[in-house]
């Protein structure tokens, strides 16, 4: 199997309203002015890089969503609509691989656009060993992971199989 998967923490988001603590306010905080620059660079070094998902997974929170809307100008047309999935909003890592696992068969690349501390910790069990990883994933930050399996297969990865034993990180950048 051969395929790449691309967790991406949402850039920088605005304060909730003053005292307003409610899921409902924080779902509706939007990006920066920063944030919305992060955003582009984003998808500018993913262009640079050559990476181009065919499936996202985003979160339907506001800043996740700008975060995505930023990124699009640079990639290549998806196979399918973005999945603006609930069950990424606030996930634990188990949850977060769930949902990858679901991604078509022809996806050969998957974006997961989502929150911490999810992003983080489901990245840490995909890769324990990898160092970089220590530093936690800042807002903006993008790890790039390769599904390996079959060598030399030219078939898209089977994601519903995709895990800590078939994934591995090589890079992770804070563009």
């Amino acid at each position: 199997m051969n395929g790449t998967l691309l967790l991406l923490r949402h850039a920088e988001a605005a304060s909730p309203p003053m005292g307003d603590f409610s899921e409902t306010a924080d779902r509706a905080r939007p990006l920066t002015a920063a944030g919305q620059a992060t955003a582009q660079r984003c998808g500018l070094w993913l262009r640079q890089k050559g990476l181009s998902p065919d499936y996202v997974l985003c979160s339907p929170a506001l800043r996740t969503r700008q975060t995505l809307a930023g990124l699009l100008p640079f990639l290549r047309p998806l196979i399918t609509e973005p999945v603006f999935c609930p069950d990424i909003y606030e996930a634990p890592p188990e949850a977060l691989l769930a949902q990858i696992q679901k991604a078509p068969l022809q996806a050969r690349s998957v974006l997961l656009v989502g929150h911490n501390p999810g992003i983080s910790a489901l990245a840490r069990k995909l890769d324990p060993t990898a160092m970089e990883l220590d530093q936690g994933f800042a807002t903006g930050s993008i790890g790039q992971f390769t599904a390996w399996g079959a060598e030399g297969s030219t078939h898209a990865p089977d994601w519903s199989i995709c895990d800590n034993h078939n994934l591995t990180l090589d890079t992770f950048s804070r563009p």
